[in-house]
């Protein structure tokens, strides 16, 4: 009887190993990465980050006053350092509305924040504390 209950078991055994893969050929096919993945891998913009906070100085510059920024509207290369400074007694951001991950730290009396892109487009951005303050960024 333990002889068929070995033969049993060796049976399942090779069973199983032909079954997941031991024995035999297999084909796996995979699709190549899409634009916007390899974009993704790469930072670009195809799912990646279009900025990043900057500690260079800034090739662009703009204001944050009477809780408004200005100017605004700002045109900048990729590459450029965009840097906003805080005329104002109350703290502010620059954050991209399309990415809020895409920000300055919080930017005190004086200070000032910076961003640099990495890719061109057009992005509207805001305070997070203030959220009437508005903005829009082209990058070519």
């Amino acid at each position: 009887m333990s002889r068929r209950i070995l033969t049993f078991l060796s049976i399942g055994a090779i069973a199983l190993v032909t079954a997941c893969g031991g024995g035999g050929s297999t084909t796996s096919t995979v699709a190549p990465p899409s634009a916007a993945a390899s974009a993704a891998a790469s930072g670009g913009a195809a799912g990646g980050a279009a900025c990043a906070p900057s500690d260079a100085i800034p090739t662009v510059t703009s204001s944050m006053a009477n809780i408004a920024f200005a100017p605004a509207d700002i045109t900048a290369k990729v590459g450029d350092v965009i840097g906003w400074t805080n005329k104002d007694t109350v703290q502010h951001t620059a954050t991209l509305k399309s990415d809020p991950s895409c920000t300055t730290a919080t930017i005190g009396n004086g200070q000032t924040g910076a961003l640099v892109f990495s890719v061109a487009g057009t992005f509207e951005y805001f305070c997070k504390i203030h959220s009437s303050m508005t903005g829009k960024i082209t990058v070519t």
